[in-house]
Parts: C-alpha cells; sequence; structure tokens
C-alpha cells in the first residue's frame, strides 16, 4: 500500500507540473512529425516505415506507434501531449524500479527527481520528442530485466532484456550505448568482467553495432545536407567538452534552459580545463573505487555512455540548430538522478541517530525537490504554443537564429510582418546559409508589398538549397499573386518534384491551371491535393469551381458542403454554392447560402 502511495503522489506531482503544456498547440517540428505527416494518415502508415523509410532516422516502431496515434487522436494535440506525460511517468517509476533492484537507498528520491526535473520538460512538453519518451521506459525495462537476470531472480531476464533492447533501439538509436552500460554493471557488482558477462552482453553489442550502423547510414546520407558543412574535429571537441560540463551543471543548478543554446564561443583552452576536470572526477572515482567511488562510476558512467552520441562529436543534423539540447540529456541524466537518490542515503546513514539533522537534511531535499518542481512547472507552461516558446527562447539567447526565425514566422501569421522582417533578418544574419530564413524574410516582404525584394529572397533560399520545395512553393505563390502563371506552373511543379506530399503545392498547380482555362489538369491536380490532405476546405472549394466551370454542377455541390463541413465561416464556399445552387433553379436553398454568407462574413 505504502508503495501505491508513493506511486500515486509521483504521478500527481507530474501531472500537475504539465498541466500548462497539456492543452497547447503544435511547435515548429510536430507538424513534419504529426500534423502534415502523410504517412500517418496512410492506411500503410503502420508498416511502411520497417520497409520503406523516408524520413532521416530508422525508428520504425517509433513511426508505427505514431500513426496509431494519430488514429487515436487524429489533430488534436492533447492526446500526443497526455501519451508523452504518460511514458514520463512510466520511466520515472521503471528509474526507482531500478535503483531498488540495485539496492540503492532513497530510490524513490531518484524516480521523483527524475519526474520532476526541469531538464525533462522539452521531452515530455514537445510532441515531436515522443521517440524520447517512447524509447527510454523500453531501455529502462531492458536494464531492469538485465540486472533481475543476474542477481538470479529472473531466469529469462537476460532474454526479455535483449527483447526491449531491440524495441528501444527501434524507437530512437541513441540507446545503443546500453551494451557499456550493461558490462560497467557488471564489473560494479563483481569488480571484474568475465568471460560469462562478455558472452551475456554479447547479443546487446551485435544489436546495437547492427542498427547503430544503419543511424549513422541514414545520418550520413539523408541528413547531410541539412546538417550543413561538419566543423572540424579540433572544434567538435571543443564543443563536446563544454557540453558535457553544462549538461552536469544544468542538471545540478537547471537555470538558463533553453530550447536552443548558443555555441561555446569561449577559447579551446576552457573546454579542455573542462574535459580534464571530468577526467580528474572519473579519476577520484576510480582511486576511491573500493568505497563510494564503485557506485559513482556506475551512475555518472550511465549519464557519460549514454551522452557520447549525442556530443555531437558524430555530426548529426540538429548540430545546425544548437550544439546541444534537453532532450540529448533526457536519458543521460537518469544516472545522474540515480546518484543524487544515493549520495542522500549515504549523507542520512552519515548522521546516525541524530533526529535534528535527519530532519535538516529531509527539509533541504523537499526543499530542493519543490524548487525543481516550481522551475519544471514554468518552463513546461513556455511549451503550450509557438509565441510563448519562441519568445522565451529570444529574450534568453538573442543570437539563437532559430528561435528568430520561428517567432519571425508566429508574428507574420499575426499580420506583424514589419516585426516579423526584423527577426528574419536578424536570423540571416546570424546564419546566412539558412534557406528557410530567406524564403521567410521574402514572405514578409511580399505581406509588406515589395514584391522584387521578395522575389530575391526567394531566389536566395534556391541558391542555397536548389531542393527546398518550401522555397520554391513561396516562390511560385509570389508568382501567381503576380499573375505569371507559366513561371509560378514551373515552381509549383518543382516543389512537388522535391516533395511529392506537398499538398498545397498540388492545389496551387491546380489554380494555374484553372486561370488559363486548362480544367482537366486543374481538377486533376486539386484531387491529388485532397488526396494527399482532405482537411484543405480551399483545395475542395477550388476543385468545385473546377467541376461547375466543366458543367458538373452537382459534383461541385458535394465539394462546396464538403469545404464547409471543413469551414463552417467559409463566405467563398457559400456563395459559390449559392451560385451554383441557382443554376439549378434551387433557389431557397439558394438563399439560405447566401444569408449564411453574409452572417459569416459579419463575423
Amino acid at each position: 500500500m505504502k508503495t501505491l502511495v508513493k506511486a500515486l503522489g509521483l504521478a500527481l506531482f507530474t501531472v500537475w507540473i504539465y498541466a500548462p503544456s497539456l492543452h497547447g498547440t503544435w511547435l515548429w517540428d510536430d507538424g513534419l512529425e504529426v500534423a502534415q505527416n502523410l504517412a500517418v494518415r496512410s492506411a500503410s502508415g503502420w508498416w511502411s516505415p520497417w520497409v520503406r523509410p523516408e524520413g532521416m532516422d530508422y525508428f520504425p516502431l517509433k513511426a508505427s506507434l505514431v500513426w496509431a496515434e494519430w488514429h487515436l487522436w487524429g489533430a488534436n494535440p492533447l492526446g500526443y501531449h497526455v501519451a508523452n506525460l504518460v511514458l514520463h511517468i512510466a520511466s520515472a517509476l521503471l528509474v526507482w524500479r531500478l535503483l531498488s533492484l540495485l539496492g540503492a537507498p532513497c530510490a524513490f528520491l531518484g524516480g521523483l527527481l527524475f519526474a520532476v526535473h526541469p531538464m525533462a520538460v522539452e521531452s515530455v512538453a514537445w510532441i515531436a520528442e515522443f521517440k524520447n519518451t517512447v524509447s527510454l521506459p523500453l531501455l529502462l525495462a531492458a536494464s531492469v530485466c538485465f540486472v533481475a537476470a543476474d542477481y538470479g531472480g529472473y531466469p529469462s531476464g537476460r532474454r526479455w532484456a535483449l527483447g526491449w533492447f531491440v524495441t528501444a533501439l527501434l524507437c530512437k538509436t541513441s540507446t545503443v550505448m546500453l551494451p557499456f552500460v550493461l558490462l560497467l554493471f557488471c564489473w560494479w557488482r563483481r569488480g571484474r568482467i568475465s568471460v560469462a558477462d562478455l558472452r551475456a552482453t554479447a547479443p546487446f553489442f551485435l544489436t546495437a553495432a547492427a542498427l547503430g550502423a544503419v543511424t549513422v547510414w541514414f545520418q550520413s546520407t539523408r541528413a547531410i545536407g541539412l546538417a550543413g558543412t561538419p566543423q572540424a574535429l579540433g572544434a567538435r571537441l571543443s564543443q563536446a567538452g563544454w557540453s558535457l560540463v553544462s549538461y552536469v551543471r544544468l542538471f545540478l543548478w537547471p537555470s538558463g534552459l533553453l530550447p536552443e543554446y548558443p555555441v561555446h564561443g569561449g577559447p579551446a583552452a576552457l573546454s579542455l580545463v573542462a574535459g580534464c576536470g571530468v577526467g580528474a572526477a572519473l579519476a577520484l572515482f576510480w582511486w576511491r573505487r573500493a568505497a563510494w567511488g564503485r557506485h559513482a562510476l556506475l551512475g555518472f558512467g550511465w549519464f557519460l555512455l549514454n551522452l557520447v552520441p549525442v556530443l555531437g562529436l558524430i555530426p548529426m543534423a540538429y548540430s545546425r540548430i544548437s550544439p546541444m539540447a534537453d532532450h540529448f540529456a533526457y536519458l543521460p541524466m537518469v544516472g545522474l538522478a540515480g546518484l543524487c537518490a544515493v549520495a542522500v542515503g549515504a549523507a542520512c546513514r552519515s548522521l546516525g541517530a541524530s533526529r535534528w539533522a535527519r530532519y535538516s537534511l529531509l527539509a533541504a531535499v523537499g526543499t530542493g525537490l519543490g524548487a525543481l518542481t516550481l522551475e519544471s512547472r514554468a518552463y513546461a507552461a513556455a511549451f503550450r504554443d509557438e509565441k510563448s516558446l519562441w519568445t522565451y527562447a529570444v529574450e534568453r539567447n538573442p543570437g539563437a537564429w532559430l528561435a528568430r526565425n520561428n517567432l519571425g514566422r508566429v508574428l507574420l501569421q499575426e499580420g506583424r510582418a514589419d516585426e516579423a522582417d526584423g527577426q528574419f533578418r536578424e536570423a540571416i544574419r546570424l546564419q546566412p546559409d539558412s534557406p528557410e530564413a530567406h524564403a521567410n524574410l521574402g514572405n514578409a516582404l511580399e505581406a509588406q508589398g515589395r514584391l522584387e525584394p521578395a522575389l530575391a529572397e526567394y531566389a536566395a533560399a534556391l541558391a542555397i538549397n536548389p531542393r527546398f520545395a518550401g522555397g520554391h512553393y513561396d516562390l511560385g505563390l509570389a508568382l501567381l499573386k503576380a499573375r505569371r502563371m507559366r513561371e509560378a506552373e514551373m515552381q509549383f511543379r518543382a516543389a512537388i518534384e522535391a516533395d511529392p506530399g506537398h499538398a498545397q503545392a498540388h492545389n496551387n498547380l491546380g489554380l494555374t491551371f484553372a486561370v488559363r482555362g486548362r480544367l482537366a489538369e486543374a481538377v486533376e491536380q486539386y484531387r491529388l491535393c485532397v488526396a494527399l490532405d482532405a482537411g484543405l476546405p480551399e483545395a475542395h472549394l477550388n476543385l468545385g469551381n473546377a467541376l461547375f466551370r466543366q458543367g458538373r454542377a452537382l459534383e461541385a455541390i458535394g465539394e462546396y458542403r464538403e469545404a464547409l463541413r471543413l469551414y463552417p465561416g467559409y463566405v467563398g464556399a457559400h456563395n459559390n454554392l449559392a451560385l451554383v445552387l441557382s443554376s439549378l433553379g434551387r433557389q431557397k436553398e439558394a438563399d439560405v447560402e447566401r444569408d449564411a454568407a453574409r452572417q459569416a462574413a459579419n463575423h
């Protein structure tokens, strides 16, 4: 009963922390992962990622689970937020279970610390980080099974551990370092690594090597264009040393958490000192391995080993955005949470029978947890929508080019083109080779009525990346508005060639045909658009218009009604439906639609 009460308390604390973000909107790459991901809407979306992966990584199980989520929650972000939160709570409970198996004092504290720590917020409150929250409980389940088997209480535990490990790798391959952690555990338990230990972990190493090689191939062949030119090895080593120490500092004192961190701009010697500090700590742990150093090596080893793949030593696409990220530390910080629990337990023992000293320690721990809880809740609130998140990021890191670019997009959507213009120009100054920032500046200039400078920015975006579908699409839209139909057609075709799933490009390519009277081709493009994304009311309106012009009035009525089902206040759809109904002599119905159009226009 006591265990159940603790588990329930941990869950309720965690829910309270993330309540401000649960009703949040889609953020940045949430669209690519879910909302605009055509694969999740496909009937084959549950199996195609396994045999025809299209992304930058091979995470097929994660993709299948996202497909299942879409068919459960659809376009409502709440379901995805709840799923991330439930998985995070499961991970915290498994951290507690793992520490208990290892005999750690204050094991519950380790799980609670992981649950409430602010460094977890980015992974839990950001829908796109589902790969983090779904892979960690699988990895922890593998660890629990292996440890239980090693203690003799679970004969089939190693087979189950391997199965859980494979599923974790298929969700996110940064879990690849588990075999090294398992060997470290074997050393921690027996003071040596035996041949039997090597045999027990060999299947884990083979599996990790195979799927790790797949990940390296995907990153090097599919993400290399997004990653830009990798830094020299010396610069990567310098940044890695600084990032490692920064992660430790952020865990111990989580002030200054950011969705986009600045690149370390200090002297290389400072990073060398940081790296030497880590080495000295490891040397101290080894020197004291007969006592507390053994536990420190296990906990810090979990942290360090799991951080190695994401320190940037191997070039990654994300390095173009930020050299470090809280979501990179989500899995590694389990080790630090465990170390803190062990340290508190050791402190309690050292205080002996002194009740006052024990109460003072408990008060200090409670105060610390309370502060972490409040900080996490405040940070989670920044993830409720894009404007909150990117305003937060820009205020705390003015040199964050991606945050400025994304804040500019929000301002542009609000009709504040002048302010958006400034954000985009600053993003370009900080990251001159960003095609997205150039294209977005083009959109801001176009919104200000400055067509020629806008066209120049679109051209600049495409000069950086000729396969940038968004740049071709934005340029096509500008040319379409300028009535330069043939040029617009070329750009929409280029956008579709770069991104065959670009529904809006098909829709606007259809418009270029419709304006020139090529109605059959226009209908074909509109139908391709609604096949890719049936939720676009303007595509149904355009299809209805083309069908009406072809004399297919009844089919046109169906498309107008579908547009109105998706967007009940669509004035154009009401008016056009009224026109078609009048042409068929259905005057009463037409009058109803005209009245609905007037009411919608007044609102």
